[in-house]
């Protein structure tokens, strides 16, 4: 089995937003109407549903789109939709995601895939129960004039560059040939542009040359029961394992990426020393539906950002977990992304040290999800109860604490050539170790105003042994409509105290 340090960044997740990725893809609309049961029909034995709400969603290549665009990535939909009204409610709800839509196929014969779900209750509660799935489509296969043109507005993104990715999106609708499929990815090979695809076919070799293919366990059992009939594990281990080996033979796909529901998922294949399995990061299981849509939206985005295979596994079953928690077809954002790599963590090895550039980059999305920063600073050299109580204050002011860290050389000159006791490493790891802070940057300047001016904090906070008039950075927080807070320190609490207890003890 590989091992894996686990150890997803922050700078990770920002990097996701620097990609470029062009869905091909079958595009559902999926229509969720809420209502309350009271009473059985008398006309059949069925519930009347009084519709209290109807929602509007992307499905399919379209919930992946609406992934990706989610997180800041920018997202490119090939599709096809017909003629109809349930496209043009659907083109409104892509724009409205900042989807780039060009690429979609109208279509005269082919209606727009759409599935209706009726539900007692609200999805935004718990305890909606689903009562009836109503599902519209006709099997139309591409026409070669439309693979052709499908062909060349990838070559025009391609030719386009940046860090870029192909997802094949096939839910077995039609939009996505054999011959089209083959195209696209030989194209990507010509260009070094990673494919991850999503398979419905049991004709696994039509994916053949994807980098990633990803599989759910149904869709592997299906597979292993045809090329291995007959076939009987003696574990899960054992089962899953031959899964990926066929999977892996059959379709000539680099890696495999497969989700094994409450038992996370694997990753195996060319870029992978062994397997690599990864449990599950779903809090809570409110609804699986759109959840492999979210795994394949992140692998991609990872692979576009050259992030690791390992990583982008990491990544994207992060992404599924908190995609699990939503009832429906949902997407994510970046902060509950963030917030989701910060928890975890948390119990294992915080990476809360940011280079200014990165975090000045994650402060304004954070900004932009109404997150209130606090910033403070320090040197911070031996951590003691007074600095624990203030920095637990100092979070309690808003949404995260950003702590600015004095380097070496900026201690020894605020200090004296003695200090700092320990180098900034060392006091970044402690530092890391609370967890009422969020994220620290260290800072070479003898006061941090540069830094406050970069970061741009919501809230700056000092110790009450200051005032407005000697606090660094407080009229121009004040300025851009920030606010100042000074907060009282525990008596008697000080590093140099400590020093100078510990010199008199020897």
């Amino acid at each position: 089995m590989a091992s894996y340090d686990q150890h997803s960044t922050p700078e990770d997740a920002l990097a996701l937003k620097n990609t470029r990725i062009f869905i091909a893809g079958d595009i559902i609309l999926d229509t969720y109407i809420e209502g309350k049961v009271s009473r059985i029909s008398p006309e059949a034995p069925v519930p009347v549903v009084l519709e209290t709400g109807r929602r509007f969603v992307p499905g399919g290549a379209g919930n992946v789109a609406a992934n990706i665009a989610s997180v800041g990535g920018a997202a490119f939909l090939c599709g096809r939709v017909g003629n109809d009204a349930e496209a043009h409610i659907l083109k409104g709800i892509l724009e409205d995601y900042n989807i780039d839509t060009n690429s979609i196929i109208i279509s005269k014969d082919a209606p727009t895939i759409a599935k209706i779900r009726v539900v007692s209750g609200s999805l935004l509660t718990s305890g909606s129960q689903q009562i009836v799935r109503i599902d519209k489509e006709k099997f139309v296969e591409l026409a070669k004039n439309d693979e052709e043109r499908v062909v060349k507005l990838y070559e025009k993104f391609l030719l386009q560059g940046g860090n870029r990715c192909l997802i094949i999106s096939d839910y077995g609708k039609g939009f996505l040939t054999k011959t089209l499929i083959t195209s696209l990815i030989q194209l990507s090979k010509q260009y070094h542009v990673p494919v991850v695809t999503d398979p419905k076919s049991e004709d696994v070799f039509r994916y053949h040359g994807s980098t990633v293919i990803k599989p759910n366990l149904n869709e592997g059992r299906s597979v292993l029961k045809i090329l291995k009939p007959g076939f009987i594990s003696n574990s899960f281990k054992h089962e899953i394992e031959t899964i990926a080996d066929c999977y892996l033979e059959a379709s000539g796909c680099e890696n495999l990426v497969m989700s094994l529901s409450e038992n996370g998922v694997m990753t195996k294949g060319k870029h992978i020393n062994g397997t690599l399995n990864i449990a599950t990061h779903a809090l809570q299981v409110a609804d699986v539906s759109g959840a492999g849509d979210t795994l394949i939206s992140f692998l991609a985005m990872s692979l576009a950002a050259q992030l690791p295979l390992s990583r982008a596994t990491e990544l994207g079953n992060i992404a599924a977990g908190i995609a699990c928690g939503k009832s429906g077809t949902a997407t994510i954002t970046l902060a509950e992304f963030l917030d989701a790599i910060k928890t975890r963590n948390e119990a294992i090895h915080p990476e809360k040290l940011m280079p200014i550039h990165s975090l000045s980059l994650l402060i304004s999305e954070l900004k932009q999800q109404h997150k209130k920063t606090v910033f403070t600073n320090g040197c911070f050299d031996i951590l003691h109860a007074g600095h624990v109580d203030y920095l637990q204050k100092a979070r309690a002011r808003g949404d995260l604490l950003v702590v600015g860290l004095n380097s070496d050389n900026s201690v020894s000159r605020l200090k004296g050539p003695s200090r700092p006791v320990q180098n900034a490493a060392d006091r970044a790891a402690i530092l890391a170790s609370l967890a009422c802070i969020d994220y620290i940057v260290i800072f070479e300047d003898d006061n941090p105003l540069e830094l406050i001016k970069t970061l741009k904090p919501d809230v700056l906070v000092k110790g009450a042994d200051y005032n407005l008039e000697n606090t660094i950075g407080a009229k121009e927080v004040l300025e851009w409509g920030g606010s100042v807070e000074h907060i009282s320190l525990l008596p008697g609490r000080s590093t140099s105290s400590i020093i100078q207890k510990a010199q008199l003890s020897r």
